[in-house]
């Protein structure tokens, strides 16, 4: 039966809406069907969608990336709420792609190697963005529960750490590190559309656009791509996923997901048969995008495997197995290379005889210090001290960042304090030759004040200045600690209340607050029938302003009181002399009562209230006149 929802009036209807997906595709996948969605244009071009998607391009770097029209999000943004919203409207009803601009990136430890990126134009990001909110629930309830890349609550970590489970506790020795020749490049349109109907994309409008978007030209190289889908492009991942899927499954269905006559109460114990009494051959698959592991407990059987998954691919996919890059090996005897990681068995205390070592990729890893070491050498020049800083900062976050992937690994203490010594003497001399001998010192790093939460725990000295008071230090690329990696647990997920709650418990991130969209949309029309200036009341302030709600909480910046109705909310604007790029940035903007956005704007005196009010109305008063 043909699933249809209603339209979403709100951010919080499309999460019900989402969640509701998600459990239709889930229950009718876990019980051997398929799930059938129809009507899901309608939703992907529903105004909270296109808002959803707007702010979710907001918070992306790639927002500011010009396609081949040479426009960025900010060029939609400060447009008119209502033309805005008519023309990406449009473009779903009426869908023709602007050619994709290529840019080729060097690939990651293979010189003179490029990687193709396409890079579609800002518009069809967002309709690319708004596909992309509504088919993953649907998608991703069904998708192989041992893939881990590009899908949501789930890292590159979480698939080492598997990796490492399943070679302790099976004792396997024998992977196969997998690698598909060109996977982006050779995408064959026909089946992944094919793949979409068959997991319950039954919207033949949504497919037509899909293939359209597959097939967009290619600026200065070719006018139809008939094969592949661009690296770069919003939809890709989830539509690599999508057409990998099947592979996924396949492999599942002869080893780990093998149906059997009788019932096991535990899979552990269904294993233990198939091995007793069966001749298959056991395969663990771990897949990250286009990057695949299979453990398995033989060389023999390691070759079957290849041969038959060789064939697979080619037949069924159209895809080609790198003979040269896919490796059999022996990690007891040599490591394998994954994700920046090399994983090697060797001798210890354990059951098996044997423990995972884990390390960070050598060839990456120095790569990626010759990176930080020229961000610290680009400190010997500055104009400013504040500039100063901020160049810091960005060192500081680089070496954090490559701390915080590499910690999964067990040997991360070892290979990363390697560089600590070189790292830091090049950080003291930049900042001398910068600022002078007497300005920069050895500190203990529980000294400065710049990232307390890291440098509370070292007293190594690291080099530090004083600015305004404060004592800024380059941080220690050895001030890191092995962090296991928690498996993934398959209830955690966006799309359940439950799975929200296990994701928040270990992470310790809060969920995002809902827009209040039913709350401001009874006052937009307003908005747009006044013709009100449109650089205040753009696209970007609409979408903003709900966001401005949520942090103020639900209550007015004046009075601190909880607005409940729509008729009382308002959004100030608190310096409306901003240029245009700023002014309607989420800081700049406040939420407020009517009545209390009306004393902003007086002249009159309203010290007859409490003096807290009547000094948040002089402070928003001075600001308005440009004097704070």
């Amino acid at each position: 039966m043909a699933q249809k929802f209603d339209y979403p009036k709100s951010e919080y209807e499309l999460q019900i809406i989402l969640d509701r997906m998600y459990r239709i595709a889930k229950e009718q996948s876990d019980n051997g069907s398929r799930p059938t969605f129809k009507g899901l244009l309608e939703i992907i071009s529903s105004e909270t969608v296109i808002k959803t998607a707007i702010h979710n391009l907001m918070g992306n770097k790639g927002s500011r990336t010009p396609g081949s029209d040479g426009k960025v999000l900010r060029d939609i943004l400060e447009k008119e709420y209502d033309k805005a919203m008519e023309m990406i409207k449009d473009c779903f009803h009426n869908y023709h792609p602007i050619p994709i601009r290529r840019k080729y990136i060097p690939k990651d430890g293979k010189p003179n190697q490029f990687r193709p990126l396409g890079i579609p134009a800002i518009i069809d990001r967002i309709v690319q963005e708004c596909i992309r909110i509504v088919l993953e629930p649907i998608l991703e309830a069904q998708f192989f529960k041992h893939s881990y890349g590009f899908r949501p609550m789930r890292d590159a970590h979480m698939a080492l750490e598997r990796i490492n489970s399943l070679t302790h506790n099976t004792g396997y020795h024998w992977i196969i590190e997998g690698d598909i020749s060109k996977f982006f490049d050779n995408v064959n349109h026909s089946i992944l559309i094919r793949k979409l109907w068959h997991m319950g994309i039954r919207d033949k409008r949504v497919l037509m656009i899909i293939k359209a978007m597959l097939k967009a030209s290619i600026m200065g190289e070719i006018k139809i791509n008939s094969l592949g889908t661009p690296q770069g492009g919003i939809l890709s991942p989830l539509l690599a996923n999508a057409y990998l899927d099947s592979f996924d499954q396949w492999i599942n269905r002869e080893w780990e997901g093998k149906k059997t006559r009788q019932h096991y109460a535990r899979h552990d114990g269904k294993i233990r048969a198939l091995k007793r009494a069966s001749n298959l051959k056991p395969a663990y698959l771990i897949r990250y995008a286009d990057d695949w592991v299979l453990i398995t407990n033989s060389k023999a059987n390691a070759e079957k495997w290849k041969r038959k998954i060789t064939l697979y691919l080619k037949t069924a996919l159209k895809l080609e197995l790198s003979e040269e890059k896919t490796l059999i090996t022996n990690v007891s005897n040599n490591p394998i290379h994954f994700l920046g990681f090399t994983l090697k068995k060797v001798k210890g205390n354990s059951r098996t005889g044997y423990i995972t070592r884990t390390r960070p990729n050598p060839d990456r890893l120095r790569k990626k210090m010759k990176e930080i070491h020229k961000a610290i050498h680009a400190l010997r020049r500055s104009p400013t001290l504040e500039m100063l800083v901020h160049k810091i900062n960005v060192v500081n976050s680089q070496i954090r960042g490559t701390i915080q992937y590499y910690q999964a690994a067990t040997w991360v203490c070892i290979d990363l304090s390697k560089y600590g010594h070189t790292l830091r003497n090049s950080a003291f001399r930049a900042l001398r030759r910068n600022l002078g001998e007497k300005m920069v010192k050895w500190t203990p790093a529980n000294q400065v004040n710049n990232l307390p939460s890291v440098h509370q725990d070292y007293e190594t000295t690291i080099p530090a200045f004083k600015y305004n008071d404060f004592l800024i230090g380059v941080t220690s690329i050895a001030f890191c600690n092995w962090k296991k990696t928690t498996a993934k647990n398959p209830e955690e997920t966006p799309y359940t209340m439950k799975g929200r709650e296990l994701y928040s418990r270990r992470t310790g991130k809060q969920p995002l607050l809902k827009r209040a969209d039913e709350l401001f949309d009874a006052n937009l029309t307003a908005i747009i029938a006044t013709g009100r200036n449109t650089r205040l009341y753009n696209l970007e302030y609409v979408i903003n302003r709900m966001y401005a709600f949520n942090r103020d909480k639900g209550a007015c910046r004046v009075c601190r009181q909880s607005i409940w109705e729509a008729w009382e909310v308002n959004t100030h604007h608190i310096n409306p002399r901003l240029p245009t790029d700023r002014v309607n940035k989420v800081m700049n903007l406040a939420t407020v009562h009517i009545g209390c956005h009306k004393m902003i704007h007086s002249n009159e005196d309203y010290s007859h209230l409490n003096s807290k009010t009547w000094k948040k109305i002089l402070d928003f008063r001075e600001k308005l006149k440009g004097r704070n």
